[in-house]
């Protein structure tokens, strides 16, 4: 087994190597094609896209106009809206297939430094092994939430029958004084099983088949620094949002006071919408909308490359080994 090296993962998904812009041409694919599946579902279902703006029209000129309370029937979707449940479904899957292909052209770069198909992106084997990967998180996410309930439930009737049966009304604090104390215990054991598995989907990459639980073998020895590598990035790309969009809203009311003046002491909703669509007030919030896009891409590779520098060393150290 190697000596085992430094993990530096928290920009290793920027590190220059011999291909540039393999990773921003196949986000561009991506988005391309997200772009278009929204289009098509869209396409399919333009009836019911046109009777939901209408109806949410509806609400909020009603709302502007301060009619009162709105009528309950009012506050339901038009039929065609609530008939697009199995097709959302349909397209939602279709969806995380495309994440799936997405994730995996990144990872398969970082990982092996491969790239398929068109601008990295392949159906193949690796996409599926992620794709499934998806669904082991989900059913965890589901089993994990099911077990909070559980044990906070039972640790609050516990605490509850304990002041009922002794006529203690002092339970009650120790309620509110344990009660913080399991739930931070219980998020902490969370994060820890989550960075362990962090890596599941770069490991399958990594090894040429599905391997999820192989990710406890990848990152032992190895929870602080990867902790430490999600942490930064999470800091990072919070306070980089927070200041993009403090400047954004300030721009926009900026935009909206200076046009305001156009408009009466009641303006209408149609007068409102019009305000809106100015380029002072139009302009910011698209310039705001693509820096947020794009800083949402950076990090979500950024957060690739860290499970996919831990696959890596895990293949060089010999803790995992890839199949033909």
């Amino acid at each position: 087994m190697a000596d085992k090296q430094a993990l530096n993962a928290t920009f290793y998904a920027f590190r220059k190597r011999e291909k540039g812009g393999v990773l921003t041409m196949t986000t561009i694919a991506y988005l391309v094609l997200t772009v278009v599946s929204f289009g098509l579902f869209v396409a399919l279902n333009w009836a019911a896209v046109t009777d939901y703006i209408a109806w949410y029209g509806d609400l909020v000129a009603r709302a502007a106009e301060g009619g009162g309370q709105p009528d309950p029937a009012m506050m339901t979707p038009p039929a065609s809206v609530m008939a697009l449940g199995p097709i959302m479904f349909l397209f939602q899957i279709l969806y995380y297939v495309l994440a799936a292909a997405y994730e995996a052209a990144c990872l398969r770069w970082l990982v092996r430094g491969e790239s398929k198909g068109l601008f990295g992106f392949s159906f193949g084997a690796d996409t599926w092994r992620v794709y499934f990967t998806y669904w082991i998180w989900f059913f965890l996410g589901v089993a994990v939430f099911i077990a909070f309930l559980i044990v906070f439930g039972g640790m609050i009737g516990s605490i509850a029958a304990v002041g009922a049966s002794g006529g203690d009304a002092s339970s009650m604090g120790a309620l509110g004084l344990f009660a913080p104390l399991i739930v931070l215990a219980l998020l902490l054991v969370m994060a820890y099983f989550s960075v362990r598995l962090a890596p599941a989907a770069a490991t399958s990459v990594a090894r040429n088949r599905f391997a999820f639980f192989d990710a406890w073998k990848v990152t032992k020895g190895r929870f602080w620094a990867l902790l430490g590598s999600f942490v930064l990035l999470f800091l990072m790309y919070f306070v980089a949002t927070m200041i993009l969009y403090g400047v954004g809203a300030a721009a926009f009311v900026m935009g909206v006071v200076g046009q305001a003046g156009a408009l009466g002491s009641e303006p209408t909703p149609d007068e409102m919408m019009t305000l809106f669509m100015q380029p002072q007030v139009l302009i910011p919030l698209a310039v705001v909308c693509i820096a947020g896009l794009v800083g949402y891409f950076v990090w979500l590779i950024a957060m690739f490359g860290v499970n996919a520098r831990a696959a890596a060393l895990a293949l060089e150290e010999g803790k995992i080994t890839a199949e033909a």
